[in-house]
């Protein structure tokens, strides 16, 4: 175990992991008086006791310390660490939920004994940025980005199905993607079963003509191929695509699984980024052995959930994200999505 020092938690936590790794456990926070005539004049600093790696069972059966001034946070702490790392909830954002938990509690020595799950709850919801108001009146444009595998086809065709039969508005769809003949044939099928149009663009000019004759449309929906994240190429060209369509109402989805790692999910994001994507689409989220995605991806790339899909029904199996059910999700763990 060691002591660290600083003026803030914050400061505090980011010299423990640069000294003892990603992983240190924090042992005892209090508030103590400066060394030297700092210390005498009353001015105090943060104290953080940390170790390297602590065992959470015997962690949380020791005995909290009663002197003045500090803060027995082993069982709460740990309890919100342990949870959030089964979760796959990434270490700094742990970390800076374990901070944020400490201030919230305003040092109260039995919140920190005792794990507030309010307080939690509320620390959770506020890192899952969404945005609430999905399905809008009025012209709606959207294109759906992303990687390979993440879900765009079967995405569009689930919007496609909810605003051409639950809001009765006229919908077309337009796919960029040749590159898979098995993804417009899905379109195709999909779409005769819901009466919609849908049209294959194979270049710019395509795209041009096909947006002017959908203009009367209350809904475009623009499906692109998934390619490696590393093909900027593609992505300039999809840039092009984008820069077609009238800005009015343009939405730009990307569309990530939670299934990928959120150090992918990061790159991904870092290649896409120069589309300004506005909002992120979660999918598979009925495949997830964990839900520490929900967190990670807003917070990696400060874009709020729009949608999350949770099956392969169509229509169904897609709902606007609700901060509250997804923090819900994390909290309980493998939850029936359903």
């Amino acid at each position: 175990m060691k002591k660290f020092y600083g003026r803030t938690v914050e400061e505090v936590i980011k010299d423990i992991k640069e000294n003892l790794g990603e992983d240190a456990t924090l042992l005892l926070v209090q508030k103590v008086r400066k060394k030297g005539l700092r210390g005498f004049l009353g001015f105090k600093e943060i104290e953080i006791t940390a170790a390297k790696e602590v065992n959470f069972e015997i962690q949380e059966k020791i005995s909290p310390v009663s002197e003045d001034g500090i803060i027995p946070e082993l069982p709460a702490l740990c309890k919100i660490k342990k949870l959030l790392k089964e979760e796959e909830v990434d270490t700094d954002i742990i970390n800076n939920v374990i901070s944020s938990y400490i201030e919230a509690t305003g040092g109260n020595r039995l919140k920190l004994q005792d794990l507030d799950t309010g307080i939690l709850e509320s620390l959770i919801k506020g890192l899952i940025k969404t945005e609430n108001d999905s399905f809008k009146s009025g012209k709606i444009r959207s294109i759906f980005i992303g990687p390979p595998g993440a879900g765009k086809t079967t995405t569009i065709l689930k919007l496609a199905a909810h605003y051409s039969i639950e809001e009765s508005k006229s919908t077309a769809i337009i796919t960029t993607d040749i590159y898979r003949s098995g993804a417009i044939e899905q379109l195709k099928v999909y779409s005769k079963m819901l009466d919609i149009p849908v049209e294959v663009a194979f270049n710019v000019r395509d795209f041009e003509r096909i947006i002017r004759k959908f203009d009367s449309k209350d809904v475009i929906l623009v499906d692109s191929a998934g390619r490696s994240k590393r093909d900027k190429e593609y992505v300039e060209t999809l840039r092009k695509f984008i820069y077609t369509i009238p800005l009015q109402g343009l939405k730009v989805y990307l569309v990530v699984s939670i299934m990928d790692s959120s150090r992918y999910i990061k790159e991904v994001f870092e290649n896409y980024k120069i589309l300004y994507p506005n909002f992120i689409i979660v999918s598979k989220l009925d495949e997830a052995t964990s839900f520490g995605n929900l967190i990670n991806i807003p917070v990696l790339t400060d874009l709020p959930i729009a949608y999350v899909t949770t099956g392969q029904d169509i229509p169904g199996d897609i709902e606007v994200a609700k901060s509250n059910k997804l923090a819900n999700f994390i909290l309980k763990g493998n939850v029936d999505i359903k």
